[in-house]
């Protein structure tokens, strides 16, 4: 991963961790429910552990890449689903904001699954 490309999915990464903070602020202020707050935390812990995984592949892991390549691109599937359902103990206020956090998901996942980022990580030695 080149140090353009690493800084930009650093920064989504990122806009993903101040966005999810921002929620449980919102959730402190209104009272958000348990489904809420555990939502959020949830977002927060993912949003922290993408970054490192993006420096880890940076640095050259192929596995920190593979796992950072899988959670951002299932992350969006599930949110669709959250945002999908109409009565899943989530407002709307949260329904926006997860729908943005999947659109800044899904953005890293189209930058770090294209071929010749894949390419970057191949598997090395022989291994199938």
């Amino acid at each position: 991963m080149d140090n353009e490309l690493y800084g930009r999915v650093r920064a989504l990464f990122g806009a993903v961790l101040v966005v999810s903070l921002a929620t449980l602020g919102v959730a402190a202020l209104v009272g958000g429910s348990p489904a809420v707050w555990v939502r959020g935390i949830i977002v927060v812990v993912i949003s922290a552990v993408l970054i490192a995984l993006a420096g880890r592949a940076f640095r050259g892991s192929r596995a920190a890449y593979l796992r950072m390549r899988l959670m951002s691109t299932i992350a969006p599937v599930a949110i669709v689903v959250i945002v999908a359902l109409p009565h899943d103990g989530f407002p709307v206020w949260m329904k926006a904001e997860q729908a943005v956090v999947g659109v800044l998901l899904a953005s890293a996942a189209v930058m770090v699954g294209r071929k010749g980022v894949r390419r970057a990580y191949v598997r090395t030695g022989g291994q199938a």
